[in-house]
């Protein structure tokens, strides 16, 4: 059984991510696979969440969560061009469409307040990516 959870590093796809940036093998292309699908699958999902949660905290001075502590995100960080700025945004939207998003679906299933407690943070996160990629 995979990890699950509202946060955005409390689950598998976002684990993977943060390993592989750990690792120092994270690049842009490296994920690009899981949002080649019409449907955007639950990893891709994950990874769109997370990929926003990191770029808030190295380009907004978000509070960094305990997943992340320990990483050296310089890297990723000098990787953030306006194209990729744009095409995150593009992936979080797909992610929290109520269509043609299997983990939009999955929390759908959990009835409305769990939806919101996921996808709430997720649109917030949003809108400060819309600003800062401005």
């Amino acid at each position: 059984m995979g990890a699950w959870g509202s946060g955005p590093f409390e689950n598998d796809g976002a684990g993977d991510l943060i390993a592989s940036i750990g690792h120092g093998d994270f690049t842009f292309e490296s994920v690009e696979w899981a949002f080649e699908d019409g449907c955007l699958e639950v990893d891709g999902g994950q990874i769109a969440v997370a990929l926003l949660e990191l770029v808030l905290i190295v380009r907004a001075d978000r509070k960094r969560d305990p997943a992340t502590q320990d990483l050296d995100l310089d890297s990723f960080t000098s990787a953030l061009t306006s194209e990729r700025l744009t095409w995150l945004i593009e992936m979080v939207e797909r992610t929290i469409a109520s269509t043609d998003s299997e983990l939009f679906e999955l929390w759908d299933e959990q009835g409305p307040e769990e939806l919101a407690s996921w996808r709430v943070p997720v649109v917030d996160g949003l809108e400060d990516l819309r600003v800062l990629s401005v």
